[in-house]
Formats: C-alpha cells, sequence, structure tokens
C-alpha cells in the first residue's frame, strides 16, 4: 500500500482570500487531500489588511487544508521596521518547520506558488539541502503580460521565470496546452501533468435562482481593463433596453476608477451596475441568476496560455457562457454546442453572441447547461484525485518516469 505524501505548498502569502491563485491552491490541495495526502499551504508573512479580511489566525485549518503563517501574523503591519522583522522571523522559521517536516513527516514535496524567480531559486536551493522534490504550479506565461517601459525588474525576472523555473523544478503542473509546449521547449525530459483550472461544484449547494433582473456578468480582476473596456463596449450594441451588465470587478481603487470612468460616458450607463469584494454566497448567487456570463479571450500569448479560474466556475453555474476562440477554450469547448464562442477578439462578434441569449433563450439556457456537463468530467477536481495521486506516486524515492499529461 502507497504511504500518504506530505507535501506543502510555498511562495504565495494570500492564503485563502486571495483571488485567483488561493482558489487554485484550494482545489489542488482538496485533490490531494481525497487521497488522504497530508497537505499544508506555508506562507512567510501575512499581507493582509485588518480592515476588510476575516478574522484569520496564523495557524489553522480552512475547508479541511492546514495553513501556517511562519512569522506568527497573517496581517501587514503598519510600521516598516515591524514588516521587515516579520519578514526576517518568517524566513528563519519558514526553513526550520521544513527541516522539521522533512525529520518528522518525510516531506516529499513542495508546490511552489510563485511568480518571483528568485524566490524559485531560493526554494530550489532548500529542496537540495532539505531533500524534497519541487513542482512548479505553472499557471501564466509572465512573459507576454504587459509591462510598463520602465519596469524593467519585472521584465527580467518573467524571462528568467518562463525560460528556468520549468527546468530548476522537479516536476511541472502546467494549466494549459501552450504552457506544455514551453515546457517541452525548455526541458524537453521534464515530467508534467496538466492541471486545468479546477472548479468545487459543491459551492453551488443551496444557492437559489431568483426571479430578478435579466443581465449579463463579468467578473475579473480591474487590471483586465482592455477586456471590460470591451465588454462595457459589445453590451452598447446589444438590441434589448431591459437587460443589465453587471461588473464584479475587484483590484486597485485607481483601475476601478479608470473603469467607472468610462462607463458614464457611455449611453447605456444606467444600465451598468458594478460590485467588488463580494462574499462567495453573493457571487455564486449573482452566477446562477444570470442570462449568461462573460469571459473574452484576446488573440495573445498571454491569454493562450493561461486557462482562468472562474471559467470553471461560471460553467458549473448551468448557464452560458459566451467567450472568443482561442487558447484553452478553443482545445475544449464547441461553438454552440457548449459554449458561445465569437470566432475573433472583435466587439460585433461578441455583441452577437449576447444578442443571441436574448433572442434565443431556450436554446442558449440548452448550451449552459452542456457546458456544464462537460465541465463537470474536465474540471470537477474530485475527478482529478485519482489521476494525481499516481503520477505524484510514480515520481516518489528519486524514481524518474516519462512525461505524462492530463487526459481529455
Amino acid at each position: 500500500m502507497q504511504k500518504k505524501k506530505s507535501i506543502v505548498f510555498l511562495g504565495f502569502s494570500d492564503f485563502p482570500y486571495g483571488l485567483a491563485e488561493a482558489q487554485k491552491i484550494i482545489l489542488i490541495s482538496k485533490t490531494l487531500l481525497l487521497k488522504e495526502n497530508n497537505v499544508t499551504v506555508i506562507s512567510q508573512n501575512g499581507t493582509y489588511r485588518r480592515n476588510g479580511t476575516p478574522e484569520l489566525k496564523a495557524d489553522g485549518v480552512y475547508e479541511g487544508i492546514s495553513y501556517k503563517y511562519v512569522s506568527g501574523s497573517c496581517y501587514r503591519d503598519d510600521s516598516f521596521i515591524k514588516r521587515r522583522l516579520f519578514e526576517i522571523k518568517g524566513k528563519i522559521n519558514e526553513v526550520l518547520l521544513l527541516r522539521k517536516m522533512k525529520k518528522e513527516q518525510n516531506l516529499d514535496f513542495a508546490i511552489l506558488s510563485t511568480r518571483s524567480f528568485p524566490l524559485i531559486v531560493y526554494y530550489r536551493t532548500l529542496a537540495k539541502m532539505l531533500g524534497f522534490k519541487v513542482i512548479l504550479n505553472y499557471v501564466e506565461y509572465y512573459t507576454a503580460i504587459k509591462k510598463e517601459k520602465h519596469q524593467l525588474g519585472k521584465r527580467l525576472n518573467d524571462s528568467l521565470f518562463d525560460n528556468y523555473a520549468p527546468a530548476l523544478s522537479d516536476i511541472v503542473l502546467p494549466i494549459s496546452e501552450f504552457l506544455i509546449e514551453q515546457c517541452k521547449k525548455r526541458s524537453p525530459s521534464k515530467p508534467f501533468l496538466k492541471i486545468p483550472g479546477l472548479t468545487d461544484f459543491s459551492r453551488y449547494e443551496n444557492i437559489e435562482s431568483k426571479d430578478s433582473e435579466k443581465y449579463f456578468l463579468f467578473c475579473g480582476y480591474a487590471g483586465y481593463k482592455e477586456i471590460i473596456l470591451f465588454i462595457i463596449d459589445a453590451f452598447e450594441l446589444i438590441s434589448d433596453p431591459s437587460y443589465f451588465l453587471y461588473l464584479v470587478i475587484n483590484g486597485s481603487e485607481n483601475d476601478r476608477q479608470e473603469i467607472e470612468d468610462y462607463i458614464v460616458t457611455k449611453s447605456k450607463k444606467g444600465k451598468i451596475k458594478t460590485f467588488t469584494k463580494l462574499s462567495q454566497k453573493d457571487l455564486f448567487t449573482y452566477y446562477k441568476n444570470a442570462r449568461a456570463l462573460l469571459i473574452p479571450l484576446r488573440p495573445t500569448f498571454q491569454d493562450i496560455a493561461r486557462f482562468p479560474h472562474k471559467t470553471g466556475e461560471y460553467l458549473a453555474s448551468e448557464n452560458p457562457v459566451i467567450s472568443t476562440n482561442y487558447g484553452e477554450v478553443k482545445n475544449y469547448f464547441t461553438d454552440m454546442e457548449n459554449m458561445l464562442l465569437a470566432e475573433s477578439y472583435n466587439v460585433n462578434l461578441f455583441a452577437e453572441k449576447m444578442q443571441f441569449v436574448i433572442d434565443h433563450p431556450e436554446e442558449s439556457k440548452r448550451i449552459g447547461l452542456a457546458g456544464m456537463e462537460m465541465a463537470a468530467k474536465l474540471f470537477d477536481y474530485r475527478y482529478k484525485a485519482e489521476e494525481l495521486d499516481n503520477f505524484l506516486n510514480k515520481h516518489l524515492n528519486g524514481r524518474k518516469n516519462k512525461a505524462i499529461t492530463a487526459k481529455q
């Protein structure tokens, strides 16, 4: 009988209330826990503000997942000096904890969830010293993310990450076919397993359908301003004046204000509502009652390489999802069968799909149900447990195996 594996997540400091990356950590952890592995999320120091964040202990359990803030606090102190002291304490305590876990639990794997290349090098060095394997959670093609001209440090970091982070890892968990190809180019013999955007379908339990306003919904980070403005422009083109556009936007105040300023210039400004920092129940209630959920993808390396976490959450609502025919969406879904796909990133074509939902509500509902059924087979975290567990078992104890990919 295969022994339970001991696995930690390293490099992430917004657990459990972060955005997409936090959700991916939660769902991979739940997948591992289904096979009775030991899972702990370790954060060096806290980044939360005390105002606006639920009360959180530095050491606890969230949805069955153990977590530790090794600095002793999950909150960001207002004092610069105290923050530096917490950072030092966190780095020291993290090493001590990993050494203790390796000694007492025979620590097997550390999954790295970070964009920082220096942290990749740091944890690679620790892994060699302490004797555990490094798994890279590879979710973005960072080189393709737009940066300001003066952000030379970010440009260098992202180039080093995409070129060398997979090679410095023992195993890679890419989220897309594009990232698999990047891994093959840079480290052909590296073992990898494709882990798409996982979803917890149980989160829709006890979410009620309501007789509410007719609306389209987009949920995302305010930093994706280009996409949000694209959606607003498409909404301007639909003909039914009874429909609303709901925008659930999290992110910086400056980015959100730019979006608000754009909305007031539009003829349908009275039909556009914005929300931020919704509870999970409220968010899923809005998903459940939308006429369609929006997630346009651009023909860029950034969007082709990623798999937005909310795609699976959208699909689980049983409502139709409108996107564009690029990247992972193109790999999984077919227009008019299980998703509504604009053939290109074009405002008019996207608006046509929105208009189809208005004009053909029954057919749209059928497409939404078909999308949910496919998502349940592909993205429900419970169906990945056996595959992920078997994959990690093959790479215990220094055994070398050929790379395998997730079956689609």
